[in-house]
């Protein structure tokens, strides 16, 4: 019988977790130290023939891009696939054993089937239930299967902590059966050089703590500090200046609700690389008395200065859009802008750069305001001007001021030919 050798490369920390053999394991590390990779590889070693295994992620999104990817590539690279659905993600490996792929959005879609291991990708972003069920189904054979974890820490409030961190005074387990691995991202030696440093630089050192060093730190409250954003008496000569609108839900309100705010912030961008809020404007009112402060803002700001405007999923924020760019604002090379993401993720590289005492406010009335929202940003009741800023920040970081003219001068010509 011919027999083929394979060489995989593992960590230090990642071989640890491969050869514990507690029944429920934790991989808690930060971006990029090998935590959905290595979680796939222990699947595939651990599968035994004809038995049934599931791979859970918190949405299929997430279990198509990243899970169900890595574990194929590995399985593909092991030469270990006799077949492969990935319309409905199953896959039969070369012993027989069955993985089926399910998205952890509804926990409940884990009951049903007996299984023989279980491993859970990206666990801090699911919901407890997916433990609690799945566990539950952990029983193929009249054996007690097994469980892994993989995840980035999401603070001591989180369930993947009190399952997976809680330690005693000698620092082991409090639960029995249960093991945790944690690894830095520095610890992974297959990432790039430049990757710890480069991505470092984009997070507050509370975030790093979480997303780098992989540790269970509650950062509620902690994205950014009021003493981090100084103010001055005036902002130097600015090298490029945007203003990003976020408008308020045009959905009715309800009585005795605190209505969010329409929200514009002036940003500039200097030569020596300091950002300066320059402007902050607010208003709760109708529709047509938010186009008149938009509109009279551009007209004081010039039309040197690019504006952008947070819009809203769906045919609405579309359609809004197109509203503004012909008739409020037309001529002023307008644009839209539809963020993906957390609010709290956008605003990361905002916090860096503040707490890097890059950030700074001109003095005016609307300080106070600003530092009292931001401060408390993200658990605070409104969020509009912390959205605005980072909005702004994002356009002035991603976008080059040599390109302004060029965009300006090409917007207004595609106006021109949809006029004709």
């Amino acid at each position: 019988m011919l027999t083929l050798t394979q060489t995989i490369r593992l960590h230090r920390v990642q071989q640890a977790f491969r050869k514990s053999n507690a029944l429920f394991r934790g991989f808690v590390g930060g971006r990029g130290a090998g935590k959905s990779w290595v979680g796939a590889y222990d699947l595939l070693r651990r599968a035994k023939p004809g038995r049934l295994y599931l791979v859970g992620a918190p949405t299929y999104p997430m279990l198509r891009d990243a899970s169900w990817r890595s574990l194929v590539t590995v399985a593909e690279q092991l030469q270990f696939v006799k077949k492969s659905n990935q319309s409905e993600p199953s896959l039969t490996l070369g012993n027989g054993a069955l993985i089926l792929g399910r998205s952890a959005d509804n926990p409940e879609r884990f009951r049903g089937p007996n299984l023989s291991g279980l491993w859970l990708d990206e666990a801090s972003q699911a919901e407890r239930a997916a433990f609690d069920v799945g566990v539950a189904c952990l029983r193929e054979g009249g054996e007690m299967g097994w469980l892994s974890a993989t995840f980035t820490p999401r603070g001591k409030q989180h369930w993947t902590y009190e399952v997976f961190g809680q330690t005693d005074a000698e620092g082991k387990p409090l639960r029995p059966n249960t093991a945790l691995f944690r690894a830095r991202t520095r610890d992974n030696p297959f990432l790039p050089l430049e990757f710890y440093e480069t991505i470092k630089q984009q997070y507050s050192s509370a975030l790093t703590v979480q997303e780098l060093e992989g540790e269970f730190t509650d950062l509620e409250g902690a994205l950014f500090r009021r003493h981090w954003f100084p103010i001055d008496e005036e902002a130097p000569p600015s090298v490029q200046t945007v203003r990003y609108w976020d408008l308020a839900s045009t959905e009715p309100q309800k009585a005795g609700d605190d209505p969010d705010w329409s929200v514009g912030v002036l940003m500039q961008r200097s030569k020596e690389g300091l950002y300066h809020i320059l402007d902050v404007r607010r208003m709760r009112g109708t529709p047509a008395k938010v186009e008149a402060l938009v509109r009279h803002t551009a007209e004081e700001d010039g039309k040197k200065v690019r504006i952008w405007m947070e819009q809203e999923p769906g045919s609405s924020g579309v359609n809004t859009i197109d509203h503004y760019r012909r008739v409020v604002l037309p001529g002023w090379g307008f644009r839209g802008e539809r963020p993906t993401g957390d609010k709290a993720e956008r605003a990361h590289p905002l916090s860096s750069m503040a707490e890097a005492g890059k950030v700074r406010l001109v003095r005016a009335a609307w300080n106070k305001d600003f530092l009292d929202e931001i401060e408390v940003f993200p658990l605070g009741k409104h969020d509009d001007q912390v959205d605005a800023a980072v909005g702004a920040f994002d356009k002035l970081t991603l976008h080059k001021p040599n390109n302004f003219y060029m965009e300006l001068r090409q917007s207004l010509q595609e106006e021109a030919r949809e006029d004709w």
